[in-house]
């Protein structure tokens, strides 16, 4: 895999420590995360970043995905902090110094508490104010930064905040969890033209999460209900940032010229897979196999799912760089051999001729997982939260083989 970008990913709120200005800081002081824990310091890594990296370094990866935040950036509305962004320029010339390749997320998640009183990405305007943020930062940044992923996971954003309701807003109303996506969507357009302007020769991407869903019966509504989910949450949105069609139930079949091809890779964020039964009272029911081996988060473990994935996504003719794959796994049984079968799988999918590009573990080291706090362990390093200790896994050095040797 010549020029393979093998890395690791986090976001700034999950480790970063001191992100007092966004919307789910709010949220954590509104008691809604389960184990009570407060993301602050998390792993400090915003102080602690160059030791970090070495740590990456470690791993012989040659690349690192993160994110910058907003909220930080942008404290109050229009006012923007110019050692904050210098803070993140600090870090991408250390990586270049230590030839590590940064992924650059624009938004993964989080948003000023100014935006939040506004509406968030359900105000239209949320796009005006994205387009001013990313007008801003991307001028710094261009001379450091080649990939780009604009934002994180649209759907699930949506999902969660909006149709679910267990993340900031909390509300539980599809209509409007479907003109977040909309807004999401747009808001990656003008970011992609920013980009462009800047550097010609970005390759940009949001980061989608995609799951495959089977009907949990042989019954003929749990397959409708399968054919239903499955274009909503993992083609729409490609189909609109490759053709520039916004579909339904999202849009109303609109064409947007910069929307299209507006993407130069896939991201692909892959974690498990989910079985669907027709329920008459709820829109979606989700039922786990009898036989199902679960991961600590409560999913099925199945790494060799992706290659599904990846074989569903030749249509689109795009390189593809997994930008997430990972596994909670506190006792770490069962990592080492999911990144081995994931990788497996991947190089499976790359010789039957996918471009694929990148491979980036979820995490580097163990962070706040949202509303589920600190007890979901998905680093190939244990964090110790009081002492802000990093102590690698056992499952680290069977990831750092794989990149040194770039084959299994």
């Amino acid at each position: 895999m010549d020029n393979f970008l093998w890395g690791v990913a986090t976001s700034s709120h999950q480790v970063e420590g001191g992100n007092f200005y966004n919307d789910w800081w709010e949220w954590e002081k509104m008691g809604k995360i389960k184990t009570n824990d407060s993301s602050h310091p998390a792993c400090d890594h915003y102080h602690l970043y160059k030791e970090d990296f070495k740590l990456i370094k470690f791993l012989n990866n040659n690349a690192y995905r993160f994110s910058i935040e907003w909220s930080r950036i942008e404290k109050e509305e229009g006012k923007f902090d110019e050692k904050e962004i210098e803070h993140y320029v600090d870090m991408l010339k250390e990586l270049k110094k230590l030839n590590i390749e940064p992924l650059l997320t624009l938004h993964h998640f989080t948003i000023p508490i100014w935006l939040k009183e506004k509406g968030g990405f359900l105000n239209p305007e949320s796009i005006d104010y994205f387009k001013r943020f990313v007008n801003k930062v991307v001028p710094y940044f261009k001379d450091y930064v080649k990939y780009w992923v604009t934002i994180n996971e649209p759907v699930v954003l949506a999902l969660l905040g909006y149709f679910f309701g267990w993340w900031p807003p909390g509300e539980k109303n599809l209509k409007k969890g479907l003109k977040v996506i909309k807004n999401l969507i747009l808001s990656h357009m003008y970011a992609n033209i920013i980009i462009k302007e800047n550097r010609s020769d970005s390759l940009v991407s949001i980061a989608h999460n995609m799951m495959l869903f089977y009907p949990y019966r042989n019954f003929f509504m749990d397959k409708f209900l399968v054919n239903k989910v499955s274009p909503i949450y993992n083609d729409l949105i490609l189909d609109a940032l490759t053709s520039g069609y916004i579909k339904k139930p999202v849009g109303n079949n609109e064409f947007y010229s910069d929307l299209k091809d507006s993407i130069d890779y896939i991201g692909v964020n892959y974690y498990t897979r989910a079985f669907v039964e027709f329920h008459p009272f709820k829109l979606y029911n989700e039922k786990k196999r009898k036989d199902a081996i679960l991961t600590d988060f409560g999913y099925e473990y199945y790494p060799e799912g992706i290659y599904e994935i990846l074989s569903n996504l030749k249509k689109y003719n795009k390189k593809i760089i997994i930008t997430e794959n990972g596994i909670a796994d506190k006792e770490d049984k069962l990592r080492g051999e999911f990144i081995t079968k994931s990788i497996e799988e991947i190089k499976k999918a790359k010789k039957e001729g996918l471009d694929i590009a990148g491979y980036f573990y979820w995490s580097l080291m163990d962070n706040f997982e949202w509303v589920e706090g600190y007890s979901m362990k998905f680093g190939l390093y244990e964090v110790d939260f009081k002492t802000l200790e990093r102590k690698i896994r056992k499952s680290a050095y069977i990831y750092k083989d794989i990149c040194e040797k770039e084959t299994i």
